[in-house]
């Protein structure tokens, strides 16, 4: 890869200092270390796309701006910030994630931390290694035409509500059933590892495009027995789901973006023919 032939666009996160609004001389000390830490990472990566000559831009995580020119997106933060980077990545953008203190921040998706991205980037550079990662799609079939929106890692559909039942109905395949449950988790491989797998789900190989589901808490009443109780969904099959609630919400990749999902309203989870490419070791 010619570094000249691309720019670089630095997405990193706001520290969890500052996005709490606590003044830095009020935070106790592990949040203050934290802080630190992370700054120093984020001027660190900067430093070395500048010695090394790269073009490169800065955008806050959440924000936007026009990523079209850059050929790298670098992450610094965590997994939260990588998944924000990757949901609008094209691929024909490699996505390198810089965990920048991992004594704090989870970083399944992060091939380098402070110390070692100078070697991980010249790696990249001189022959980038990378795996094809496929997204979630997920189609609200009721809206003409039929909206679809992506996401890297998970799909939750629940009540908006957390402690009020989530009432719903499952089609897979051939298989159909009303449940009720605290919700139910849908995953890429790239999110088998994360909440699904809490939920009993099971870790699938990176690489896949098949997707799985697992709902969460099922209520068992009298006389109550699910068959639907999750699993793999095969490549190029989808789940559909059907909200039996007033007040249902659709939550990708985490709390921040989230949709309705109202009475009668029916969501299909499907494999994306999309993926990013994703820089590993």
């Amino acid at each position: 890869m010619n570094k000249k032939n691309f720019k670089a666009l630095i997405i990193y996160k706001r520290s969890p200092l500052l996005a709490a609004g606590t003044s830095i001389a009020a935070a106790n000390a592990r949040f203050r270390q934290n802080h630190a830490c992370h700054y120093a990472a984020l001027r660190k990566v900067e430093m070395i796309l500048k010695v090394l000559g790269i073009d490169h831009c800065l955008q806050l995580r959440g924000s936007s701006c026009n990523r079209q020119q850059c050929g790298l997106i670098i992450t610094v933060g965590g997994d939260g910030t990588f998944l924000d980077a990757a949901r609008p990545a094209t691929e024909e953008q490699l996505i390198l994630g810089v965990n920048s203190d991992p004594t704090w921040s989870v970083g399944q998706f992060c091939v380098a931390d402070a110390d070692s991205f100078e070697r991980v980037l010249r790696q990249t550079l001189a022959t980038p290694h990378f795996k094809k990662v496929y997204k979630l799609r997920a189609t609200f079939l009721d809206e003409k035409p039929p909206r679809t929106v992506e996401c890297l890692n998970d799909i939750l559909v629940c009540h908006a509500n957390p402690a009020a039942m989530s009432r719903y109905s499952l089609a897979v395949g051939r298989a159909f059933e009303e449940q009720r449950s605290s919700g139910v988790w849908f995953s890429s491989a790239a999110g088998s590892t994360g909440a699904i797998s809490s939920a009993g789900g099971v870790k699938l190989p990176l690489g896949s495009k098949n997707i799985q589901y697992k709902p969460r808490e099922l209520y068992h009443g009298i006389g109550t027995a699910y068959k639907l109780n999750g699993g793999r969904i095969r490549t190029g099959a989808s789940i559909d789901i059907t909200s039996r609630m007033s007040h249902g919400r659709v939550f990708l990749d985490g709390a921040h973006i989230k949709y309705p999902l109202t009475f009668g309203k029916t969501l299909r989870i499907s494999t994306s023919p999309h993926y990013v490419r994703m820089i590993h070791a």
